[in-house]
């Protein structure tokens, strides 16, 4: 295994995982749940590989530092799937829940636009776009989402997202920003001490 740029991986007690979700069955055995780390949780690091830095986090924490959307360069938390539509990502990276990597914030912020003046979302209401973008089965209120995003853009619900102007998309990629919670973690340089050797040997 060799790491580059776009790659995740999951660090514990000297092991390393590219799987997109903690290896519980083989680093737990004994888990009774998938938020059951036996007491090691604390122990568990995502990093991201970044071209001129890494990114680390604990998402599977609750309140910790370093939520997928602030690893991965994804303000919008936005999925995809292997030969999805491009919206500047590292083609074919993904971490847990398929979230795309993107080389830069800006990138990741730009993505959020290119998705939503997209032909899956450009002529749905805020209402209809926010059931699709943030599903109820994936543990999300998307009502509260688009009442949220109307009233910050000051505008009804039934708008249609291809009738923002750019000032108003805007508005509405830092709202979703907002929402999705990007929270930041720590970084470092890819010869800073502090990183676990056994990341360090498999970086390219």
């Amino acid at each position: 295994m060799t790491l580059e740029p776009g790659d995740h991986v999951w660090y514990w007690n000297g092991k390393i995982s590219q799987d997109l979700d903690i290896p519980q069955s083989l680093w737990f055995p004994e888990f009774q749940g998938p938020t059951d780390y036996l007491g090691h949780g604390e122990e568990i690091f995502n990093f991201v590989i970044y071209a001129d830095e890494i990114a680390r986090g604990q998402p599977h924490m609750r309140n910790h530092g370093g939520s997928y959307a602030w690893l991965s360069n994804n303000p919008g938390n936005i999925t995809g799937i292997p030969g999805g539509p491009d919206f500047g990502q590292f083609p074919g990276k993904f971490n847990w829940h398929q979230f795309l990597i993107f080389p830069s914030w800006q990138i990741g912020i730009d993505a959020i636009a290119k998705l939503l003046q997209g032909p899956k979302y450009v002529n749905r209401s805020i209402t209809d776009a926010f059931a699709l973008y943030a599903p109820a089965s994936d543990g999300n209120d998307p009502g509260r989402y688009a009442q949220d995003v109307a009233t910050a853009l000051g505008l009804p619900e039934s708008t249609t997202i291809g009738e923002l102007d750019d000032d108003q998309m805007v508005v509405m990629q830092n709202k979703i920003t907002e929402i999705e919670g990007a929270i930041p973690g720590d970084t470092f340089a890819y010869d800073s001490p502090d990183l676990p050797e056994e990341l360090t040997a498999l970086l390219s």
